[in-house]
């Protein structure tokens, strides 16, 4: 095939792509990350953001034009081996991260055995690649993983992910496959924690879920949209969203936000955590099927999804640069 162009013009003043944009794999050689594989993505556009194969194919650091958007845990980055399903543990094991998968056996608090926000975001992906050509005029910048959920005597479940992004692009583009591929219906619970923090996030900022009634869960939850400066006397705030499709975090000083948006028909409905505590000072945008609760209470409520044998939902997700 040969080349557009476009794409002959572009190499000439670019004889490697690199410069412009690209994929970068390596390994954390110390601390809590020791040993984990990274892979940073960059391009054009000032859009930078890695992913974290031995975590689910998370992804932890987000920026634009060297302004961070992602909120990251006093933790820090944390490897899967550093990782304990106890209970208590979660706390002084969570990295944050702009997207952290939950699931697929629980999300929300310790439940029926199932850890915290369940344990898929702890497996490490098989068949995990990376990838960088053109597409007609356009560079693509693809990573690709299979994290499968398995107990012996128990469930199989399987996520496929691909992520993507492109040269001058100011979005990154998330798909999942989860399939069941066991003879037998599987119920699954899912919800992407998507978390935001300074600079992105301040008392200049203002969030706001698009479409959908919003319900507050607990009596410290009182304003999902205006944000404040940190406080150590601050409570978490959650707030329900049902039939939301997207979300959109804008600080007004910088002139910068991030609207998350997802497809409903496996996400019925969103989370916002909201937590303006003095270090721990984030908000979460959180698409989900599990309605704000944990495995027990979904299944008392009769809402647990269920994933028929042999069958796969998709769900996808965007993150989109708002100016």
């Amino acid at each position: 095939m040969s080349m557009t162009e476009e794409q002959k013009k572009l190499l000439a003043y670019a004889g490697n792509l690199s410069q412009l944009a690209g994929i970068r794999e390596s390994v954390i050689t110390g601390g809590r990350g020791g040993g984990m594989r990274i892979a940073e993505v960059w391009n054009a556009a000032g859009l930078r953001f890695t992913v974290l194969p031995d975590r689910c194919c998370d992804i932890y650091g987000l920026s634009y034009r060297e302004t961070n958007l992602s909120y990251v845990s006093k933790n820090g980055l944390t490897s899967d081996k550093a990782v304990s399903s106890a209970k208590g543990e979660f706390s002084w094991q969570w990295q944050g991260g702009a997207l952290v998968t939950c699931g697929l056996d629980n999300t929300g608090g310790h439940s029926g055995g199932c850890p915290t926000h369940g344990r898929i975001g702890g497996i490490p992906a098989d068949h995990f690649g990376t990838d960088c050509f053109f597409s007609g005029d356009d560079y693509i910048l693809r990573i690709t993983g299979e994290m499968r959920q398995t107990r012996m005597y128990g469930h199989q479940l399987i996520l496929r992910r691909s992520i993507e992004t492109s040269l001058f692009s100011d979005s990154i583009k998330i798909r999942d496959e989860i399939m069941n591929p066991q003879c037998t219906d599987e119920t699954y619970m899912l919800l992407y924690h998507c978390n935001f923090g300074y600079p992105l996030l301040s008392e200049d900022t203002e969030v706001t879920v698009h479409g959908g009634k919003i319900t507050p869960l607990g009596e410290n939850s009182r304003d999902p949209r205006h944000m404040c400066e940190p406080s150590p006397d601050a409570k978490e705030e959650l707030f329900l969203c049902e039939n939301a499709d997207s979300g959109t975090v804008y600080n007004r000083k910088l002139g910068l936000g991030v609207t998350l948006s997802f497809t409903t028909g496996n996400l019925p409905c969103l989370v916002e955590w909201k937590n303006m505590m003095s270090h721990e000072y984030v908000v979460a945008l959180e698409p989900c099927n599990t309605y704000g609760m944990n495995r027990e209470t979904i299944e008392r409520a009769g809402k647990i999804a269920v994933l028929r044998a042999g069958d796969t939902a998709v769900n996808e997700l965007v993150f989109k640069i708002t100016e």
